[in-house]
């Protein structure tokens, strides 16, 4: 009785799981002959003729540069820190990366929100852009409009983002960030202090590139670079992620 009632109990567990996850053909998306999503069509504009990053992004499973290899996100990287911050590297390393904020159900910062292998969607406006994060359904803004940082502003886990077009490259300038965070698994640390520049350029309707310009002069003693390559998941959407209930990774594949 036992085992027949654990296999019910499997199959309804499983059931939510494929209906939630969504297949469906969306308009706007380039198609080859045969329909398939045209991944290497140009990428789509905007009405003011800058590149549209809209759509929902994932890095490769298995994408260098690992995000819990022996290095993180700075594998093959020459990372320079201050002792401080080489100190809280070497004890996180020595505890396997255990006590990482999303253990405790709290925010990834932000590349390590976005080099975990798990989809975002962009949705991009006028004068604001927001990242849509599926894990933990946590949500960031980046102000296009030409503002200017809040005095005041309470620190955040994601910071206060602005963005500008240079040409084909969006900027994005972001300070305000709380104490503590993460940079990656293996435990890059980050303070208040940190800063990051981030510049996004999408190649084609398929592929988008983020480079990470890493700025944090209590932890490292000069700034560092990291950049990553995202895939686009087209003709599906983001399903609900609650914390320790993550169930699409089975549906997205290798």
């Amino acid at each position: 009785m036992g085992v027949v009632v654990g296999v019910v109990l499997g199959l309804l567990l499983a059931y939510p799981a494929s209906a939630q996850w969504l297949k469906l053909s969306l308009p706007g998306t380039p198609r080859t002959a045969d329909g398939s999503p045209d991944l290497a069509a140009p990428a789509p504009r905007t009405a003011d003729g800058t590149p549209d990053l809209s759509g929902i992004w994932m890095r490769p499973r298995g994408a260098k540069p690992p995000t819990g290899g022996a290095d993180g996100i700075a594998s093959g990287l020459e990372v320079v820190f201050q002792p401080p911050g080489a100190a809280l590297y070497k004890e996180r390393g020595d505890n396997g990366g255990r006590g990482t904020p999303s253990q405790r159900c709290l925010p990834h910062g932000i590349t390590k929100a976005m080099s975990v292998p798990e989809p975002f969607k962009i949705v991009q406006t006028t004068g604001l852009i927001v990242i849509l994060h599926e894990e933990f359904n946590h949500y960031r803004q980046i102000y296009t409009d030409g503002r200017r940082v809040p005095a005041g502003r309470a620190p955040a886990y994601f910071g206060y983002s602005l963005g500008r077009w240079d040409g084909e490259t969006l900027l994005v300038d972001t300070t305000g960030f709380v104490d503590g965070t993460w940079l990656d698994f293996r435990g890059h640390p980050a303070t208040d202090a940190l800063h990051i520049v981030e510049r996004y350029q999408r190649r084609d309707f398929g592929h988008l590139d983020v480079r990470f310009t890493i700025d944090d002069p209590k932890a490292y003693a000069r700034p560092w670079d990291v950049g990553f390559g995202f895939g686009l998941l087209p003709d599906t959407e983001l399903i609900e992620h609650i914390c320790e209930n993550e169930r699409d990774a089975q549906h997205i594949g290798g």
